[in-house]
């Protein structure tokens, strides 16, 4: 089934194709009653009748056409089904027949057509027998034959509110899945990782896949996505061979129905914002009273105020759908504008979406074009760069008595202490922009020339084009400190992936069974090139970054540029297959064999195998006395992914022009070796296993899911030292280690109030995923059990980390610090002998670091509630995390008295009640800086009122709603925000004191809806 066919009731209405299917065959559902109204004849005063023929067409309660409606003569086993577009024709006794129509999920009808021949029939959800459908690899799946670990959110459940991206949306709805995004910069993007981390070479992300195609969650607008589906497991992720070994995120966006009247919807949004905290550092009286090691220079200026502002965000999206009898479609623009609150700092978007589906052939073929573009722009600051450039670091530094200007209208610079610079002549003095444009256009061609056989083949091109650029002008720290005439810098990355897939699936269904099969072939092509160019000494500010050739050092032979240019390729074979029976025993199996370029001789394939069983214990008949059970379903799958190495070519031996030689009275640039051949390079593989239980009591008012999983990844990547010669290169990369990931995960889901005028809806998910690093060598790779990781950056350049065989990753690493000495120097704990001893210099190795803390959180919580009275609706999601560490830098860096920049106030207290500490005592990581990071956040609160539009002709829905955002936090965390973004995975815990500080936003906003 081609992926853009995935809205959620036309999916739906594919799969109930097979159960009505059954029906036809002579399988019935039930008795059936009546319809009130309904006068029934005697069989015998029909046969007497002459033959009628009846024509029309079956839809939901939203005028979607319904495929595969079981129509049948009442008493005969006369009947037919309807097509795709739910148009019908039978030929029936008489005028007083009794004509059922009957569809799993929707309550029966029973209709005598009388004088007419055509009959336009609606038919209602009933709420006892509806069964949705979800989004599984390549098609969807009956909820109720689902065996894996699959989690659907959809639109009406989406968190709104100033999203930045996809994954915003489903903040703390998906138990395993851990969304943050600890920045409050308008261009960061959520960090997802599901299930724990499972590589120490490669990506940690899921595979995304926006309408079948792989993107990201900034591809398409959060407005224009009809349901978010992931795929947990490895039993349901295995089909996506080497991508799938962080699970699989499918983005399906909205779509037009047939035969539905043009719908235009209208949504907008301001939002204003400011940091959600800020820390607290001496001011210019705590100067002038000696608390710092500044002079009193005679200004009083708020260097972070300087430099930021109120941040405003507005965000406008129109889109329309619809349908006729042969034609489908839908389009949308949205134009988001985001001005972070540092200055400077923004986001520009105008994303759009154009969806057409064309029915042919009697509905045997169907051709969709689906396009989606992204342009987005943004200035180029150094706001959330690492190091001494960043913005915030030096407003927060800097001595708060001196000047931003000199008198002559000059910056106020102060070269003579290390690494200062004034922050708003780094804001002003540098200028540029980057600019993305992305696109994705993706054809499908459906062939269905036997009912329940479906041929799809999948064209799709995604290209992307970036240009970046700045300057630096004469006054910018770097010019007036190196002496240079301005800087500038230009790059350009473009890269195309196309995607050819082809998809075959037939759907059967015999007796009390139900059959599914799908096989395919998938091919897709990546290549990635760009170039760069650097160059400095120009004769006037004037030209920018534009006129990059007219700065003196190309001539001096100083400058510089750089180009590059790589592929690969990605080949898979793949089927799956599905058995029911008797809505009780279900079984899938499914198997992808692969193909990459990125691997080396010896394993250019892979093969990637699953299977997975169901079994629905309240449908035995066991199970009838327990009338309270609505579902009682155990799960159990068992799959195996990759993940695909990072780059191209690194099986291959590659080379560099680099070192210079003397040849012949010249200099020539040599070649050197930059990586090893390795023909044996292939892919890391988890084999997981995975076990559910899925719950439903008290007419489904109250649910629950529990997944328990282990996951074993082998053959993880990672670069071995080895001797040169005989080697080219002094490393290797092998497939080597080995990294275990266990955990459980709960969903719980409840209605406790439903009456006629107020419901409340709530859902609670948690997880818990332990994490160990079983083994690092082999027979013919050998490295240290250990490696220390994470380095605090200057002056302190300390390990924080430790990664180690036998342990779990994020585990810190340093001095442990018990008290301060009469000196105010830091008494360590020696770990052999256990003594204190006061801190010297010596004892900065390992012979005194020990284990200190983890900075992965054990439990993550999330917590979503819905509440709807007459014409309002309230919404608060929360989410937590707990039993994890975190290093606050900014005290371990400014909670100090030796150094020359400003500090915390908080470097005036007592430590360890006993006194402040010496300015003698260098800055340096002990434990003293580590901090529980438990913490309860109110991620996300919207009041809304939707008017009565019941007497505006042309008016469907109007909605206001207000939202905040990251209102509170209790937490005993004393740092900016305990939810970090943890996108470094060997730092993890790590409060960055270079990172853009979380923000709080306040949101107005109105959707409406015309037809």
């Amino acid at each position: 089934m081609n992926v853009n066919q995935k809205t959620n009731c036309f999916s739906k209405s594919l799969f109930r194709l097979a159960a009505c299917t059954l029906l036809t065959t002579g399988i019935g559902i039930g008795q059936v009653s009546a319809h009130p109204g309904i006068t029934e004849k005697a069989s015998s005063e029909a046969s007497q009748q002459a033959a009628v023929l009846i024509k029309g067409r079956v839809v939901d309660e939203k005028g979607e056409g319904l495929v595969g409606v079981n129509i049948k003569e009442k008493g005969t086993s006369n009947g037919t089904i309807t097509n795709s577009d739910g148009t019908y024709a039978l030929d029936v006794k008489g005028q007083n027949s009794v004509i059922v129509f009957s569809y799993v999920g929707y309550a029966l009808q029973e209709i005598i057509p009388g004088n007419k021949k055509y009959l336009s029939v609606t038919l209602k959800e009933d709420s006892k027998l509806v069964d949705e459908v979800v989004v599984i690899g390549y098609g969807t799946q009956r909820k109720g034959d689902v065996t894996s670990a699959v989690s659907t959110v959809k639109a009406e459940n989406f968190t709104f509110g100033n999203a930045q991206d996809a994954a915003a949306l489903i903040k703390g709805q998906v138990a395993g899945l851990s969304v943050t995004n600890g920045s409050g910069d308008p261009n960061a993007t959520s960090n997802i990782v599901l299930r724990g981390i499972a590589t120490l070479n490669g990506t940690t992300t899921p595979l995304i896949l926006v309408d079948g195609v792989p993107g990201d969650v900034s591809t398409v607008a959060p407005e224009n996505i009809e349901a978010i589906d992931v795929l947990k497991d490895a039993s349901a992720a295995a089909i996506y061979g080497t991508r799938g070994a962080n699970g699989v995120i499918i983005i399906t966006t909205k779509k037009g129905k047939r035969e539905q009247k043009t719908e235009v919807n209208y949504s907008s949004y301001l939002s204003a914002s400011d940091f959600y905290k800020q820390s607290e550092f001496m001011s210019a009286e705590d100067v002038k009273n000696g608390k710092t090691a500044f002079t009193d220079l005679g200004s009083t200026t708020d260097w972070v105020k300087a430099v930021t502002q109120t941040g405003f965000t507005q965000n406008h999206s129109v889109s329309l759908n619809g349908g006729g009898t042969n034609s489908v479609y839908s389009a949308g623009l949205t134009y988001r504008n985001q001005d972070g609150v540092i200055k400077k700092t923004n986001s520009k978007d105008i994303k759009g979406t154009f969806d057409l589906t064309q029915y042919m052939l009697n509905n045997i073929a169907k051709l969709n074009i689906n396009y989606l573009v992204s342009n987005h722009s943004n200035n180029v600051t150094t706001a959330s760069d690492a190091g001494i450039t960043n913005i915030y670091r030096q407003a927060l530094i800097h001595n708060p008595t001196a000047p931003i200007y000199n008198t002559d209208g000059s910056y106020y610079e102060n070269f003579n202490v290390y690494q200062y610079y004034n922050p708003v002549a780094i804001l002003n003095e540098k200028s540029g922009e980057n600019k993305t444009l992305t696109s994705q256009l993706t054809t499908n061609l459906t062939v269905e020339p036997i009912k329940g056989w479906q041929t799809n083949i999948m064209l799709s091109r995604n290209s992307t084009y970036g240009s970046y650029g700045y300057y630096n002008t004469q006054n910018y720290y770097s010019s007036t400190s190196l002496g240079l005439n301005g800087s500038a810098y230009r790059s350009d990355d473009n890269s195309r992936a196309d995607q050819l897939e082809i998809t075959s699936k037939y759907m059967t269904s015999f007796g009390k069974s139900r059959v599914s099969a799908l096989v395919g072939y998938s091919y897709n092509y990546n290549v990635y090139e760009g170039g760069s160019s650097y160059n400095y000494d120009f004769p006037t500010d004037a030209y920018g970054y534009n006129n990059i050739s007219a700065g003196a050092a190309l001539k001096a032979g100083k400058a510089s540029m750089s180009s590059y240019k790589n592929d690969n390729k990605l080949i898979g074979y793949f089927g799956r297959m599905s058995y029911a029976y008797d809505d009780k025993y279900n079984l899938l199996l499914s198997v992808r064999r692969e193909g990459s370029s990125k691997f080396g001789e010896n394993h250019k394939w892979g093969t990637f195998p699953s299977a997975s069983v169901g079994w629905t214990i309240s449908n035995e008949p066991f199970m009838k006395e327990l009338n309270w059970i609505s579902n009682l379903k155990l799960r159990s799958g068992y799959g195996v992914t990759g993940e695909i190495p990072s780059s191209s070519y690194l099986s291959l031996t590659t080379y560099t022009y680099g070192t210079y030689y003397y040849s012949n009275g010249s200099w020539v640039s040599g070649l050197s070796a930059t990586t090893n051949p390795n023909p044996d390079l292939k892919w890391e593989k988890s084999a997981e296993f995975n076990l559910g239980l899925d719950l439903s009591v008290l007419k489904d008012r109250l649910g629950a899911t529990v997944d328990f999983y282990n996951k074993n990844t082998s053959d993880m990547l990672w670069s071995y030292n080895v001797p040169t010669p005989p080697n080219l290169y002094g490393t290797t990369l092998a497939n080597v280690g080995k990294m275990r990931n266990t955990g459980i995960e709960i969903a719980i889901n409840a209605t406790p109030i439903k009456t006629k005028d107020f419901e409340w809806k709530t859902t609670v998910t948690a997880s818990h995923n332990e994490n160990k690093l079983v083994s690092l060598s082999n027979d013919l790779y050998e490295t240290t059990n250990y490696l220390n990781t994470g380095y605090a950056g200057d002056p302190i350049s300390l390990p924080t980390h430790r990664l180690e065989v036998g342990k779990s990753l994020g585990n810190f690493w340093g001095l442990k610090s018990v008290g301060i000495s009469d000196n105010g120097l830091w008494l360590i704990e020696n770990p052999k002998t256990g003594k204190a001893e006061e801190f010297n210099a010596n004892m900065l190795n390992d012979d005194y670091r020990q284990y200190l803390g983890n900075g992965i959180p054990k439990l993550i919580m999330g917590w979503n509630n819905q509440f709807k009275y007459k014409r309002f609706d309230l919404s608060l999601s929360f989410n937590g995390q707990f039993g994890y560490q975190i290093l606050n830098e900014e005290r371990m860096f400014y909670e100090n008295n030796s150094i020359a920049y400003n500090r915390l106030k908080s470097a005036a207290n007592l430590v360890y009640g006993k006194r402040t500490l010496s300015s003698s005592q260098s800055q340096t990581f002990v434990s003293y800086y580590l901090e529980n990071g438990d913490f309860v956040k109110l991620n996300n609160i919207t009041f809304g009122y939707n008017f009565d539009t019941n007497k505006l002709k042309f008016v469907k829905k109007v909605r206001l709603y207000v939202t905040g955002e990251n209102l509170f936090c209790i937490t005993g965390y004393s740092g900016l925000d305990p939810e970090l973004t943890n996108s470094d995975i060997y730092s993890y815990g790590n409060d960055s004191r270079d990172k853009y500080p979380t923000i709080r936003s306040f949101t107005f906003g109105v959707n409406i809806t015309l037809n």
